[in-house]
């Protein structure tokens, strides 16, 4: 993946790249960072749990770099529908930046850069389960997301978002879905 240029107050450039094993240890270090104390352990051991999944499609993951320090991480995990549906389909979660990045744009050029590999991939449909204030700006919309049914009851369900990525229809009716197993766990949902 090519350097980014983002609006920060330095001249370094942040690189988007998949994340490779060796980054875990990093990719936790931002997540204990990012989230509060008691989402935080949750967040850290999907992360770990994303990168053992062995699926097809596969999981899919990018980090965010400036000056060789990992300062964010994104994940793409394939959901599979339980209907006739010829759509595919990918879940963002978790996303991370470390905080003292934040609001610089780090966390946009990597859902950015997601969309992206996803289309090329011929994904048709990406979802989310965060702040819909946030995920709107990338085109996700509530209508998208209820036509795919989480396997697990919604804490939050004004935060089940999703956008198409093709051209291709979304399911007539609403769909239901399996996750990876990393993701297989009510807490999360």
């Amino acid at each position: 993946m090519t350097p980014v240029n983002l609006p920060m107050t330095r001249s370094d450039m942040i690189s988007i790249r998949l994340a490779q094993g060796i980054d875990l240890a990093s990719i936790q270090t931002v997540i204990e960072a990012a989230f509060a104390a008691e989402e935080n352990k949750l967040i850290s051991h999907l992360s770990a749990d994303l990168f053992k999944e062995t699926t097809h499609p596969p999981v899919k993951s990018l980090v965010a770099e400036l000056g060789g320090k990992l300062i964010g991480y994104v994940c793409y995990s394939p959901i599979f529908l339980k209907s006739t549906s010829d759509v595919s389909g990918y879940i963002l979660s978790p996303l991370a930046v470390s905080p003292e990045y934040q609001n610089q744009g780090v966390g946009s050029a990597l859902i950015n850069s997601g969309m992206d590999m996803l289309t090329k991939d011929g994904v048709g449909i990406l979802l989310v389960y965060g702040d819909p204030n946030y995920y709107q700006k990338f085109g996700f919309k509530e209508e998208i997301g209820r036509l795919f049914v989480p396997p697990y009851p919604l804490k939050y369900p004004v935060g089940w978002t999703g956008m198409t990525l093709d051209a291709r229809t979304t399911p007539d009716t609403p769909s239901k879905f399996e996750s990876v197993s990393a993701l297989s766990n009510p807490a999360l949902w």
